[in-house]
Protein backbone atom coordinates (compact mmCIF):
# COMPACT_ATOMS: atom_id res chain seq x y z
CA UNK A 1 0.00 0.00 0.00
CA UNK A 2 2.85 2.42 0.79
CA UNK A 3 4.38 1.68 -2.63
CA UNK A 4 1.09 2.35 -4.37
CA UNK A 5 0.63 5.62 -2.48
CA UNK A 6 4.15 6.77 -3.29
CA UNK A 7 3.78 5.84 -6.95
CA UNK A 8 0.44 7.66 -7.16
CA UNK A 9 1.96 10.86 -5.79
CA UNK A 10 4.81 10.61 -8.31
CA UNK A 11 2.29 10.09 -11.11
CA UNK A 12 0.28 13.10 -9.96
CA UNK A 13 3.37 15.29 -10.02
CA UNK A 14 4.44 14.02 -13.43
CA UNK A 15 1.01 14.52 -14.95
CA UNK A 16 0.66 18.04 -13.50
CA UNK A 17 4.12 19.05 -14.74
CA UNK A 18 3.35 17.90 -18.29
CA UNK A 19 0.02 19.77 -18.35
CA UNK A 20 1.50 22.92 -16.78
CA UNK A 21 4.33 22.92 -19.34
CA UNK A 22 1.93 22.14 -22.22
CA UNK A 23 4.09 19.29 -23.43
CA UNK A 24 6.61 16.58 -22.61
CA UNK A 25 9.68 18.38 -23.95
CA UNK A 26 8.96 21.54 -21.97
CA UNK A 27 8.19 19.47 -18.86
CA UNK A 28 11.49 17.65 -19.29
CA UNK A 29 13.36 20.96 -19.36
CA UNK A 30 11.42 22.30 -16.36
CA UNK A 31 11.82 19.22 -14.16
CA UNK A 32 15.15 17.84 -15.33
CA UNK A 33 13.58 14.43 -15.98
CA UNK A 34 14.10 12.65 -19.28
CA UNK A 35 11.28 13.06 -21.80
CA UNK A 36 11.11 9.27 -22.24
CA UNK A 37 10.71 8.85 -18.48
CA UNK A 38 7.83 11.33 -18.35
CA UNK A 39 6.14 9.68 -21.32
CA UNK A 40 6.47 6.23 -19.75
CA UNK A 41 4.98 7.41 -16.45
CA UNK A 42 1.95 8.96 -18.15
CA UNK A 43 1.41 5.81 -20.20
CA UNK A 44 1.58 3.69 -17.03
CA UNK A 45 -0.88 6.03 -15.32
CA UNK A 46 -3.38 5.80 -18.18
CA UNK A 47 -3.08 2.01 -18.27
CA UNK A 48 -3.60 1.77 -14.52
CA UNK A 49 -6.65 4.03 -14.60
CA UNK A 50 -8.02 2.56 -17.80
CA UNK A 51 -8.78 5.98 -19.32
CA UNK A 52 -7.10 8.38 -21.74
CA UNK A 53 -6.00 11.56 -20.00
CA UNK A 54 -4.05 13.27 -22.78
CA UNK A 55 -4.55 13.33 -26.53
CA UNK A 56 -1.08 13.73 -28.04
CA UNK A 57 -0.14 14.71 -31.59
CA UNK A 58 3.18 15.80 -33.10
CA UNK A 59 2.22 19.45 -32.58
CA UNK A 60 -0.15 19.63 -29.65
CA UNK A 61 -1.31 18.12 -26.38
CA UNK A 62 -4.95 18.24 -25.29
CA UNK A 63 -6.66 17.17 -22.07
CA UNK A 64 -9.65 14.86 -22.31
CA UNK A 65 -12.60 15.51 -20.00
CA UNK A 66 -11.26 12.80 -17.68
CA UNK A 67 -7.81 14.33 -17.91
CA UNK A 68 -9.07 17.78 -17.00
CA UNK A 69 -10.89 16.44 -13.93
CA UNK A 70 -7.83 14.41 -12.94
CA UNK A 71 -5.58 17.46 -13.33
CA UNK A 72 -7.76 19.62 -11.07
CA UNK A 73 -7.74 16.97 -8.35
CA UNK A 74 -4.01 16.36 -8.82
CA UNK A 75 -3.21 20.04 -8.27
CA UNK A 76 -5.25 20.07 -5.06
CA UNK A 77 -3.54 16.92 -3.81
CA UNK A 78 -0.07 18.28 -4.56
CA UNK A 79 -0.90 21.60 -2.88
CA UNK A 80 -2.15 19.69 0.18
CA UNK A 81 1.02 17.59 0.27
CA UNK A 82 3.20 20.70 0.13
CA UNK A 83 1.14 22.36 2.85
CA UNK A 84 1.38 19.28 5.08
CA UNK A 85 5.16 19.24 4.69
CA UNK A 86 5.40 22.97 5.40
CA UNK A 87 3.38 22.58 8.61
CA UNK A 88 5.44 19.61 9.78
CA UNK A 89 8.84 21.09 8.97
CA UNK A 90 8.49 24.70 9.98
CA UNK A 91 5.44 25.99 11.83
CA UNK A 92 7.42 29.14 12.62
CA UNK A 93 8.64 29.75 9.09
CA UNK A 94 7.77 32.98 7.33
CA UNK A 95 4.26 32.55 5.85
CA UNK A 96 4.24 32.07 2.09
CA UNK A 97 2.07 30.77 -0.72
CA UNK A 98 -1.52 31.58 -1.66
CA UNK A 99 -4.18 32.08 1.03
CA UNK A 100 -7.72 31.52 -0.22
CA UNK A 101 -10.37 33.26 1.89
CA UNK A 102 -14.12 33.49 1.41
CA UNK A 103 -16.43 35.95 3.15
CA UNK A 104 -19.27 38.30 2.35
CA UNK A 105 -18.60 41.53 0.48
CA UNK A 106 -19.85 43.42 3.53
CA UNK A 107 -17.36 41.77 5.88
CA UNK A 108 -14.58 42.16 3.32
CA UNK A 109 -15.26 45.89 3.26
CA UNK A 110 -15.11 45.99 7.04
CA UNK A 111 -11.78 44.18 7.21
CA UNK A 112 -10.01 45.39 4.07
CA UNK A 113 -8.08 48.35 5.41
CA UNK A 114 -7.61 47.18 8.98
CA UNK A 115 -6.56 43.59 8.28
CA UNK A 116 -6.07 42.68 4.61
CA UNK A 117 -3.86 45.63 3.70
CA UNK A 118 -1.72 45.23 6.83
CA UNK A 119 -1.43 41.47 6.31
CA UNK A 120 -0.16 41.79 2.76
CA UNK A 121 2.31 44.49 3.75
CA UNK A 122 3.65 42.40 6.64
CA UNK A 123 3.96 39.13 4.70
CA UNK A 124 5.25 39.89 1.18
CA UNK A 125 5.60 36.19 0.29
CA UNK A 126 1.86 35.56 0.65
CA UNK A 127 -0.72 36.13 -2.09
CA UNK A 128 -4.38 36.49 -1.11
CA UNK A 129 -7.43 35.34 -3.05
CA UNK A 130 -10.51 36.97 -1.48
CA UNK A 131 -13.82 35.51 -2.67
CA UNK A 132 -16.91 37.61 -1.88
CA UNK A 133 -19.52 35.71 -3.87
CA UNK A 134 -22.93 35.30 -2.24
CA UNK A 135 -22.80 31.53 -2.76
CA UNK A 136 -21.44 29.71 0.31
CA UNK A 137 -18.42 27.73 -0.85
CA UNK A 138 -17.55 24.18 0.13
CA UNK A 139 -14.17 24.76 1.78
CA UNK A 140 -12.81 21.25 1.34
CA UNK A 141 -14.08 20.53 -2.17
CA UNK A 142 -13.20 23.97 -3.56
CA UNK A 143 -9.77 24.27 -1.95
CA UNK A 144 -10.54 27.26 0.31
CA UNK A 145 -8.24 27.80 3.31
CA UNK A 146 -10.50 29.96 5.44
CA UNK A 147 -14.04 31.33 5.67
CA UNK A 148 -15.10 34.35 7.74
CA UNK A 149 -18.73 33.80 8.67
CA UNK A 150 -21.31 35.44 10.95
CA UNK A 151 -22.81 32.13 12.05
CA UNK A 152 -21.94 28.97 13.99
CA UNK A 153 -20.78 25.86 12.20
CA UNK A 154 -23.24 23.79 10.21
CA UNK A 155 -20.62 21.25 9.05
CA UNK A 156 -19.16 19.27 11.96
CA UNK A 157 -16.06 18.34 9.95
CA UNK A 158 -14.90 21.97 9.95
CA UNK A 159 -13.02 23.81 12.68
CA UNK A 160 -14.09 27.24 13.96
CA UNK A 161 -12.48 30.01 15.99
CA UNK A 162 -14.52 32.91 17.32
CA UNK A 163 -13.06 36.23 16.24
CA UNK A 164 -15.35 38.71 17.93
CA UNK A 165 -18.78 40.30 17.93
CA UNK A 166 -20.17 42.59 15.25
CA UNK A 167 -22.32 45.24 16.95
CA UNK A 168 -24.48 47.87 15.31
CA UNK A 169 -28.02 49.12 14.97
CA UNK A 170 -30.59 50.85 12.78
CA UNK A 171 -30.04 54.29 11.31
CA UNK A 172 -31.71 56.99 9.26
CA UNK A 173 -31.01 60.57 8.25
CA UNK A 174 -32.83 63.43 10.00
CA UNK A 175 -34.13 64.56 6.60
CA UNK A 176 -35.62 61.14 5.81
CA UNK A 177 -37.12 60.71 9.30
CA UNK A 178 -38.71 64.17 9.19
CA UNK A 179 -40.38 63.26 5.92
CA UNK A 180 -41.36 59.65 6.66
CA UNK A 181 -41.71 59.68 10.44
CA UNK A 182 -39.68 58.17 13.26
CA UNK A 183 -40.31 54.41 13.69
CA UNK A 184 -41.44 53.75 17.24
CA UNK A 185 -41.63 49.93 17.18
CA UNK A 186 -40.06 47.18 15.06
CA UNK A 187 -43.19 46.60 12.95
CA UNK A 188 -42.94 50.17 11.66
CA UNK A 189 -39.99 49.26 9.43
CA UNK A 190 -42.46 47.51 7.11
CA UNK A 191 -43.70 50.97 6.05
CA UNK A 192 -40.25 52.38 5.43
CA UNK A 193 -37.78 52.15 2.58
CA UNK A 194 -34.80 49.97 3.45
CA UNK A 195 -31.23 50.04 2.24
CA UNK A 196 -30.08 46.45 2.40
CA UNK A 197 -26.95 44.36 2.12
CA UNK A 198 -28.05 41.22 0.27
CA UNK A 199 -27.31 37.82 1.77
CA UNK A 200 -27.60 34.25 0.57
CA UNK A 201 -31.29 33.90 1.42
CA UNK A 202 -34.54 35.68 0.71
CA UNK A 203 -36.74 37.37 1.75
CA UNK A 204 -34.77 40.19 3.36
CA UNK A 205 -35.50 40.40 7.08
CA UNK A 206 -34.08 42.41 9.99
CA UNK A 207 -33.75 40.99 13.52
CA UNK A 208 -35.20 42.78 16.54
CA UNK A 209 -35.41 41.92 20.23
CA UNK A 210 -39.07 41.87 21.23
CA UNK A 211 -40.04 40.72 24.74
CA UNK A 212 -36.59 39.23 25.23
CA UNK A 213 -36.88 37.07 22.10
CA UNK A 214 -35.45 37.54 18.63
CA UNK A 215 -38.05 38.45 16.02
CA UNK A 216 -37.47 38.80 12.27
CA UNK A 217 -39.32 41.60 10.48
CA UNK A 218 -39.47 41.67 6.65
CA UNK A 219 -38.33 44.93 5.07
CA UNK A 220 -38.97 46.53 1.70
CA UNK A 221 -35.74 47.08 -0.18
CA UNK A 222 -35.43 50.44 -1.93
CA UNK A 223 -31.69 50.09 -2.57
CA UNK A 224 -29.51 46.98 -2.43
CA UNK A 225 -25.71 47.28 -2.34
CA UNK A 226 -22.88 44.97 -1.29
CA UNK A 227 -20.85 47.69 0.44
CA UNK A 228 -21.65 49.14 3.86
CA UNK A 229 -19.67 52.26 2.93
CA UNK A 230 -22.02 52.94 0.02
CA UNK A 231 -25.05 51.99 2.11
CA UNK A 232 -24.11 54.48 4.85
CA UNK A 233 -23.66 57.26 2.29
CA UNK A 234 -27.00 56.45 0.69
CA UNK A 235 -28.70 56.50 4.09
CA UNK A 236 -27.15 59.87 4.91
CA UNK A 237 -28.54 61.11 1.57
CA UNK A 238 -32.04 60.27 2.79
CA UNK A 239 -32.86 57.15 0.77
CA UNK A 240 -34.12 54.99 3.63
CA UNK A 241 -33.29 53.13 6.83
CA UNK A 242 -30.17 51.04 7.25
CA UNK A 243 -29.08 48.17 9.49
CA UNK A 244 -25.31 48.43 9.80
CA UNK A 245 -22.32 47.69 12.01
CA UNK A 246 -21.50 50.82 13.96
CA UNK A 247 -18.02 50.96 12.40
CA UNK A 248 -19.40 52.30 9.10
CA UNK A 249 -21.81 54.90 10.46
CA UNK A 250 -19.63 56.53 13.14
CA UNK A 251 -18.45 59.40 10.88
CA UNK A 252 -22.03 60.18 9.86
CA UNK A 253 -23.29 60.04 13.46
CA UNK A 254 -20.53 62.45 14.52
CA UNK A 255 -21.64 64.93 11.83
CA UNK A 256 -25.33 64.42 12.73
CA UNK A 257 -26.00 63.17 9.22
CA UNK A 258 -27.43 59.97 10.72
CA UNK A 259 -29.25 59.13 13.93
CA UNK A 260 -29.92 55.75 15.52
CA UNK A 261 -33.50 54.48 15.66
CA UNK A 262 -35.23 51.62 17.49
CA UNK A 263 -32.30 51.22 19.89
CA UNK A 264 -34.54 49.66 22.57
CA UNK A 265 -35.32 46.78 20.21
CA UNK A 266 -31.89 46.32 18.68
CA UNK A 267 -30.73 42.72 18.91
CA UNK A 268 -27.29 41.97 20.42
CA UNK A 269 -24.34 41.88 18.07
CA UNK A 270 -23.63 38.77 16.04
CA UNK A 271 -20.59 36.58 16.56
CA UNK A 272 -18.04 36.31 13.74
CA UNK A 273 -16.07 33.09 13.19
CA UNK A 274 -13.02 31.98 11.28
CA UNK A 275 -13.84 28.56 9.80
CA UNK A 276 -11.19 26.12 8.53
CA UNK A 277 -11.19 22.77 6.77
CA UNK A 278 -9.53 20.01 8.85
CA UNK A 279 -5.86 20.89 9.42
CA UNK A 280 -6.19 24.29 7.80
CA UNK A 281 -5.72 26.21 11.04
CA UNK A 282 -2.13 24.92 11.22
CA UNK A 283 -0.98 26.53 7.97
CA UNK A 284 1.33 29.44 8.87
CA UNK A 285 -0.28 31.83 6.39
CA UNK A 286 -3.78 31.03 7.68
CA UNK A 287 -2.77 31.13 11.34
CA UNK A 288 -1.19 34.58 11.21
CA UNK A 289 -4.10 35.97 9.17
CA UNK A 290 -6.61 34.76 11.74
CA UNK A 291 -4.46 36.13 14.58
CA UNK A 292 -4.59 39.54 12.89
CA UNK A 293 -8.37 39.24 12.48
CA UNK A 294 -8.82 38.42 16.16
CA UNK A 295 -6.56 41.32 17.20
CA UNK A 296 -8.54 43.71 15.01
CA UNK A 297 -11.85 42.66 16.56
CA UNK A 298 -10.35 42.99 20.04
CA UNK A 299 -9.00 46.47 19.31
CA UNK A 300 -12.33 47.57 17.85
CA UNK A 301 -14.61 45.91 20.41
CA UNK A 302 -17.76 47.97 20.79
CA UNK A 303 -17.03 49.95 17.62
CA UNK A 304 -17.94 47.31 15.04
Amino acid sequence: MEYQLGRSLEELATFASVVDASGFSAASRATGARKATLTHRIQQLERRLGVTLLVRTTRSLRLTDEGRAYYEQAKRALDAARDAEAVALSAKAEPSGTLRVTTSAALAGLLLEGVVVQFLRRYPRVSLVLDTSVRRLDLVREGVDLAIRPAPLSDSSLVARKLGVLTGGYYGSPRYLEKRGMPSRPEDVREHDAIVIPGATEPMEWPFLVGGRKRMIPVRSRLSVTSFELAARATAAGLGLLRSPSYFVRPFLAKRQLVQVLSDWTAPGGEIYAVFPPGGALLPRARVFVDMLASWFEDNAGNT
